[in-house]
């Protein structure tokens, strides 16, 4: 019943930040957000009001991680040294991720060779790892998906706040952009047919 109320209280969060985003005013590159309630800007950069800087900016390494796929098989950032990765972060019973899903396949079918999506799902906040590959299979998903089973990526690595986040990593295994919100089929396009500097 606690975990039903905490999604349901979640799930209202996400929902109302998704709509404030959408119509919030955007800065020049249309895709930074410019203020959050909960955020300070110092110096340039967003921090969250205990002290603690939110997510990882365009220009960090991204920090090495080791999560099991939905066939039990672990998977290691390091395996994809040298390519373009797409790095997700979703849950099922997120509306936002539900919306970005379609664009996510269809990049998947026509351009996975060139750039690997790697979609890290929020288990510990899913009601089971059964649940997440039954969505999947429901909804005809093929891009490789691995489970945080215990929130040690999302939150502590990446400091994700909220979902969807994605980043957008080049073959050196920098941070290039970071997403927060549904991804469009036009940024992951415009992200493989981006040279790497």
């Amino acid at each position: 019943m606690l975990k039903k109320v905490i999604a349901t209280f979640l799930l209202v969060g996400f929902a109302s930040f998704a709509v404030w985003q959408a119509l919030a005013p955007k800065d020049d590159e249309g895709e930074k957000l410019s203020s959050y309630a909960d955020l300070n800007i110092k110096e340039g950069q967003a921090e969250v009001t205990n002290g603690e800087p939110y997510g990882l900016e365009p220009g960090d390494q991204a920090p090495p991680f080791t999560l099991k796929d939905t066939e039990g098989k672990s998977v290691q950032l390091s395996d994809f040294k040298g390519k373009k990765i797409i790095l997700n972060f979703w849950a099922t019973w997120c509306p936002p991720c539900k919306e970005e899903m379609p664009a996510m396949q269809q990049f998947h079918e026509t351009s996975g060779k060139e750039v690997h999506i790697l979609a890290v799902n929020l288990t510990s906040s899913e009601g089971s790892k059964q649940s997440v590959s039954t969505f999947l299979k429901e909804n005809k998903l093929s891009f490789q998906v691995l489970l945080d089973e215990k929130d040690e990526v999302a939150t502590k690595s990446y400091r994700v706040m909220t979902i969807p986040t994605s980043y957008f990593i080049n073959e050196k295994g920098k941070i290039v952009k970071r997403i927060n919100g549904p991804m469009t089929l036009e940024q992951m396009e415009a992200f493989a047919s981006e040279s790497s500097s």
